[in-house]
């Protein structure tokens, strides 16, 4: 495997202002970043060409890249057929954002995409994902929809329903094992369709009782386990730490930046 594995973070994790956010990501030794472009000052509306050239050349300076651009539409889902065009619209602007930038690619978290009964893809979520995925493709960006509710079986049929090679995974271990799932499970069955990988921790959750999130380290997330398994399928994505549920931010992403690197293989940073 290439030595190129950078370990990132969501800045909004941060909860600072914008740029203040992306110089303590720095002064925290990380070397790429996301952020959300859904609102607040970074979306494509609120960026005007000279404020996305200037945005590029900030993170730049500081020696960072940025890995990708969030687009989590609160309550706007792509299994609601009154509000799937919205959310489609609203994730090409974000593409596009993402082709200005020269990011990547843009991920999403998204709920249950399949019939919780027998398993098959929602034609809604297949229909809107298609159209997502093509406009993607024609950018030459990826999509990475972050699965919390579905196993490995139920996303790799989704992927081959929908059928479009920009159509990807951002994995996100915690929230599968939250949700009671195995993220090890999602890994081989979508080995070389993960770009991206979110590095946190939580408990196990159930049908009875959802899971919480913690201090990496501290839950039940196999950190070893999945770098493990990402680093056997020659896994080249960033590692994007994030701690959306704490009341110091800035000391658990320091510590989890260290225990995240103890997970790592030998010579892959």
């Amino acid at each position: 495997m290439a030595n190129h594995l950078q370990i990132g973070v969501n800045v909004d994790d941060l909860r600072m202002d914008t740029k203040r956010s992306f110089r303590e990501a720095a002064a925290l030794r990380f070397s790429a970043v996301e952020f959300s472009a859904v609102q607040g000052e970074l979306t494509p509306r609120s960026l005007s060409g000279s404020g996305r050239r200037h945005l590029s050349r900030f993170v730049d300076g500081l020696g960072m890249r940025i890995a990708s651009l969030v687009a989590d539409v609160p309550r706007v889902r792509l299994t609601d057929s009154a509000s799937v065009d919205e959310r489609v619209e609203r994730t090409r602007q974000i593409i596009d954002l993402a082709a200005a930038l020269d990011v990547p690619l843009v991920s999403t978290g998204v709920g249950a995409l399949t019939d919780p009964q027998t398993g098959a893809p929602s034609s809604v979520a297949v229909e809107a994902l298609q159209r997502i995925g093509e406009f993607a493709d024609a950018r030459n960006r990826m999509f990475a929809i972050r699965p919390a509710h579905d196993d490995g079986g139920r996303v790799a049929a989704l992927l081959e329903a929908v059928g479009c090679p920009s159509l990807v995974i951002g994995i996100d271990p915690a929230a599968l094992v939250m949700a009671g799932l195995s993220p090890l499970s999602l890994i081989e069955r979508a080995a070389g369709r993960i770009p991206l990988m979110y590095a946190r921790d939580a408990t196990v959750g159930g049908s009875q009782r959802a899971g919480t999130e913690t201090r990496l380290g501290e839950g039940d997330v196999d950190m070893i386990g999945v770098v493990a398994a990402l680093h056997a399928a020659d896994y080249q994505g960033p590692y994007i730490l994030r701690r959306m549920d704490s009341q110091t931010p800035l000391e658990d992403l320091e510590a989890g930046r260290e225990r995240l690197i103890e997970c790592l293989p030998p010579g892959t940073l």
